[in-house]
């Protein structure tokens, strides 16, 4: 999705950054945007925590559902059942 943003808004706000990501399908930067602070898990997103060790050396690229993605996020798709 394009934005009509200020890259100048972006660089300026502490919240946000850019990023670029390889499994991305447009060569476009991506917006990241800070929603919490370090070490705390929001309790809706609790239940997708990633446990220290699991999908441990999964390396690589994997296709899931049609798209290349990082081995360790097929690892943790496939144990949290999405």
């Amino acid at each position: 999705m394009l934005l009509p943003v200020s890259l100048a808004g972006i660089m300026a706000d502490p919240g946000m950054s850019l990023s670029r990501s390889p499994f991305s399908r447009e060569p476009l930067p991506i917006v990241k945007r800070a929603s919490f602070r370090k070490g705390v898990v929001p309790d809706h997103l609790e239940k997708y925590l990633i446990k220290k060790g699991e999908c441990a050396g999964r390396t690589g690229v994997h296709i899931y559902h049609g798209h290349p993605v990082p081995a360790t996020a097929v690892c943790v798709a496939e144990k949290h059942g999405k």
